[in-house]
């Protein structure tokens, strides 16, 4: 595991909704996944943390589909070879951009055509390396393990959707699994107020 984060600029147009628009329903990925609406294809970036899972949506359905940002729970991406698993947060267009409509953020897949997308992701196995852009991930059911920090990681992130708090969740996710400060300090820098505000998400 390098520490490897990606940080970058989101941007989220204000949208006024259209005729009709306003009843459009915003579907949770998990479910549109479920459903076969849509494919979803990832992969790793190189990243351990951050804007670390690149992918590409198609929309199977002949409607415009809408994506909430916020992924309930996370989303687990089982990965296909040696590097970190991943637990995903929240999704955006691959240029980094999103629609806020007043009440919710979230991305459009217009019908019968593929997007590319990008993941708020965090690495979920402390022990493996990160995941390379030859990794490819699947979706998959969270152990049980990491459901109760996946849940308390969604939670927090609700509130901080454009805030630089990434370095603390990631520390949340590890140390919830048992690895202590110092073994997390070996390879991934962090400071007190990182690993205060982790042992808060990890408390609430």
């Amino acid at each position: 595991m390098r520490n490897y984060l990606v940080l970058v600029l989101l941007v989220c147009v204000f949208s006024t909704p259209l005729f009709g628009q306003s009843r459009q329903r915003i579907h949770q990925l998990q479910d549109a996944l479920a459903n076969n609406s849509i494919t979803l294809t990832a992969n790793g970036n190189g990243s351990s943390s951050g804007m670390s899972v690149d992918g590409t949506i198609k929309n199977n359905t002949g409607a415009e589909i809408l994506i909430n940002v916020i992924l309930d729970n996370g989303l687990y991406f089982k990965n296909s070879g040696v590097g970190q698993n991943m637990i995903a947060t929240q999704i955006f267009l691959g240029d980094n951009t999103c629609v806020y409509n007043g009440t919710f953020y979230y991305i459009s897949i217009p019908p019968n055509r593929e997007a590319a997308v990008t993941f708020l992701a965090f690495c979920a196995d402390f022990e493996r390396s990160n995941p390379s852009s030859s990794e490819q991930f699947s979706s998959a059911a969270l152990p049980d393990n990491l459901k109760g920090i996946a849940a308390k990681i969604s939670k927090y992130m609700e509130n901080t959707i454009f805030e630089d708090e990434i370095t603390a969740v990631q520390l949340a996710l590890w140390h919830y699994q048992g690895v202590n400060r110092s073994s997390i300090a070996e390879q991934f820098v962090f400071d007190d107020s990182d690993w205060e505000l982790a042992a808060s998400i990890i408390n609430n």
